[in-house]
């Protein structure tokens, strides 16, 4: 008998014509799903009712997703963007969970769990935390960043002798990450040449890997629109894929059985953690490694 799935997210238009339709591989992963479970899709919080039930669900059917159940009972749910709030009930397994969905959005969290990977980092909270983490900043230049923050917005690589101007809104919502400079323009035999960013797909035991460099490989940093090709496991120095095994030991010391995305560069003296993501990028349909990705992520999810 198959399982009930939920994928719960917050749509973000028109259900036929939203963010999904740009991407054929989320249409090869839905036409998956429809396969080995009884799939359906829930928006908002507010269509959990509790027990494990969510109201007025939808299916996915020939590209297109359309109103189905007024009621759904899940056996397992999936969270695409985080849904589940306080009070939810935790009466089904929910990859990922509330808890590390909430964790992982606070980068200051993650350094103070991985700070031994990460390059030196300072909370900043006003202009005199800005310039006291700054006298012990050790590199020429310097990243600021919002604590809370995605896609790389007001992310910002500076000249320490010349920092820029905080935003009023950013310490009050979000405060600022002030962090050593991680210099990843460096040559890599038949991996990468200049400033890069590694994805480290992990899903249970398995890895899967992207580049990112930037547009016309201009820039200090790489951002989310940066463009990114495949990497090959076996591409990927030893070092690297030590590394990443010893960071997912630490991540493992707090939660277990989560599906994330390891930011790293490889600096000079090796590599470095830039952030976590607390969910898994989608490759390009045409990766090598895209059917092995999506088989994966199914094993999952009916596991």
């Amino acid at each position: 008998m198959k399982k009930n799935f939920v994928f719960w997210k917050k749509p973000t238009g028109d259900q036929v014509i939203d963010g999904f339709s740009r991407n054929p591989e989320y249409h090869a992963f839905f036409n998956k799903c429809n396969d080995v479970f009884e799939f359906r899709f829930a928006d908002y919080t507010d269509s959990y009712i509790g027990n494990g039930v969510f109201k007025n669900v939808f299916r996915y059917e020939k590209g297109r997703i359309i109103s189905a159940e007024s009621e759904f009972k899940a056996d397992a749910i999936y969270q695409f963007k985080r849904m589940a709030g306080e009070n939810y009930d935790h009466t089904v397994k929910t990859i990922n969970s509330p808890e590390f969905k909430s964790w992982c959005g606070d980068k200051w969290n993650q350094y103070q769990l991985l700070g031994e990977f990460m390059s030196k980092t300072f909370l900043i909270s006003n202009e005199d935390e800005l310039a006291d983490g700054l006298k012990q900043i050790t590199t020429d230049k310097a990243v600021l960043m919002p604590n809370h923050g995605q896609k790389g917005e007001d992310v910002t690589v500076f000249e320490k002798i010349n920092p820029p101007k905080l935003s009023e809104e950013i310490l009050k919502t979000k405060k600022y990450l002030l962090q050593e400079f991680a210099d990843t323009n460096i040559n890599i035999d038949e991996l990468v040449s200049g400033v890069h960013d590694i994805k480290l797909i992990t899903i249970g035991d398995k890895i899967f890997a992207n580049l990112r460099t930037p547009e016309n490989n201009i820039g200090e940093i790489c951002t989310y629109d940066s463009p990114y090709t495949e990497i090959l496991i076996s591409q990927l120095p030893q070092g690297v894929l030590e590394f990443h095994k010893k960071v997912k030991e630490k991540i493992e010391t707090l939660f277990q059985g989560q599906i994330y995305t390891v930011d790293i560069g490889i600096t000079k003296d090796g590599p470095v953690v830039f952030e976590l993501n607390n969910h898994t990028a989608f490759p390009y349909i045409h990766f090598e490694y895209a059917e092995d990705f999506l088989n994966t992520l199914i094993d999952i999810f009916n596991s």
